[in-house]
């Protein structure tokens, strides 16, 4: 799919290529194609890296386009598509439990395991809340009842500690950069310092609330097998520290090693993006990568405060698991439709610049003419 996307963008001739989104990862794609030559799997890894790049060129290109031709549907089918995925592995879980149960105990839905459930319903409802706050007239308050409710349950039924956590820090950003953007900041940030001693008494605060079953503590001091693959990721990347081994190369560490993680429970991820793509790209391509991301959020922060609040929340996401890393998953693609969407003029129903430019040369004309006349 991402290869016929690339097809239909390099062969469509009647309007200018559009690379601004792709443009700020450039640098990070240099070093990506240096550490290819040191792959294990070069054709796996190559195709990878080849698919991001397309993700980041083709995406926002067809999401300008349809911004420009009918911007309604195009945010009313985004919306409506999520809650289709989301309706039918609720539905199926009445139906056909074993089908959405991920081991026969956690809600997946189908994201296929609780943690992918958690991580589609945090992009989804950052989404949703985005788009309906801009364009409250898209659906009847009703229906935007029933599109959260199947967010919330779902993300409550996966019982996803960091889908939930990262949606929390998502709405309490949102409402505080949308009423002062350097205060929002500062307690933001405040939070993000004090997260640690969250974490310390993370234990005594579920217990307290009678929570310890639905938050599962017992996998909690272990992180489920998340320290372990921590642990193994560091010192793999201290045997390649500036330049690592190409894309896709943890998920082939991983497969190679997954009997060491056998006792713990762990399914064999990296359970960190950042970690994913310093053990791929080395620390260079790690700069550059959180470079190119932080480029767009920039972009795309000079018309909407929403940004930052998803910047916060995607930092807690993506620590906890490698999803921002690949590129042929349902939540990379949503955070480049995200950013698509506030970087363009056109979904606030402003005027792009083109358009004042030629409204001003027709209203220029018009003078022009009844001064002759």
């Amino acid at each position: 799919l991402m290869g016929l996307m690339g097809i239909l963008f390099f062969t469509n001739k009647k309007e200018g290529k559009e690379w601004s989104f792709l443009t700020p990862f450039i640098l990070f794609f240099i070093v990506a194609s240096v550490a290819w030559f040191n792959s294990p799997t070069p054709f796996d890894s190559l195709m990878k890296m080849v698919s991001y790049a397309i993700l980041l060129l083709a995406i926002p290109k067809l999401i300008n386009q349809l911004i420009g031709t009918n911007r309604e549907r195009l945010l009313s089918h985004l919306i409506l598509l999520g809650t289709l995925i989301l309706l039918t592995g609720v539905i199926l879980k009445f139906v056909y439990p074993a089908f959405v149960l991920f081991m026969g105990e956690r809600f997946s839905g189908l994201l296929g395991n609780p943690n992918g459930m958690g991580i589609f319903g945090f992009m989804f409802f950052s989404m949703v809340t985005i788009i309906l706050h801009y364009h409250p007239r898209l659906f009847s308050f009703n229906e935007k009842v029933v599109i959260y409710a199947l967010i919330l349950i779902s993300m409550v039924w996966a019982g996803s500690r960091g889908g939930l956590f990262s949606s929390a820090l998502f709405l309490l950003g949102a409402y505080l950069f949308r009423r002062n953007t350097i205060m929002g900041f500062i307690l933001m940030t405040a939070l993000f310092i004090s997260y640690q001693f969250v974490v310390a008494n993370f234990e005594m605060i579920v217990t307290t609330l009678g929570l310890q079953n639905y938050f599962r503590l017992e996998t909690f001091d272990a992180g489920a097998g998340r320290l372990e693959a921590y642990t193994f990721m560091w010192g793999h990347i201290q045997e390649q520290f500036w330049m690592g081994k190409g894309f896709g190369y943890t998920e082939y560490l991983m497969k190679e090693s997954a009997a060491l993680f056998e006792q713990t429970g762990h399914q064999g991820n990296a359970h960190n993006s950042y970690l994913t793509i310093w053990l791929d790209t080395g620390l260079f391509g790690l700069i550059a990568f959180c470079i190119g991301w932080l480029v767009n959020f920039i972009r795309a922060a000079k018309s909407s405060p929403f940004v930052w609040a998803l910047l916060f929340g995607l930092l807690l996401s993506t620590s906890v698991e490698s999803w921002l890393s690949a590129s042929l998953n349902p939540f990379t693609i949503q955070l480049v439709i995200i950013l698509s969407l506030l970087s363009n003029p056109g979904f606030y129903g402003k005027k792009s610049v083109m358009q004042k430019k030629v409204a001003e040369e027709v209203s220029q004309d018009k003078k022009f003419y009844s001064l002759q006349l």
